[in-house]
C-alpha cells in the first residue's frame, strides 16, 4: 500500500510537470495547469491519493 503511494505520487508529479511545461506554453489561464511547481505537487498529491485507493 505504501509502494504503490510513492509510486503514484512519483508517476503523478512527472506527468504533472510535463503537463505545466507544455501548457505553459498556451498562457496562463489556469495556474495549476500553467505552471509547473504548481502541477507537479498538485499532481504529485493526486496520484498518491489515488495510489493508496
Amino acid at each position: 500500500m505504501i509502494i504503490s503511494g510513492i509510486l503514484g505520487t512519483l508517476l503523478g508529479a512527472f506527468s504533472g510537470f510535463f503537463i505545466g511545461k507544455f501548457f505553459h506554453k498556451f498562457g496562463n489561464s489556469c495556474p495549476i495547469l500553467c505552471n509547473p511547481k504548481i502541477s507537479t505537487i498538485y499532481f504529485g498529491i493526486l496520484g498518491f491519493f489515488i495510489g493508496i485507493n
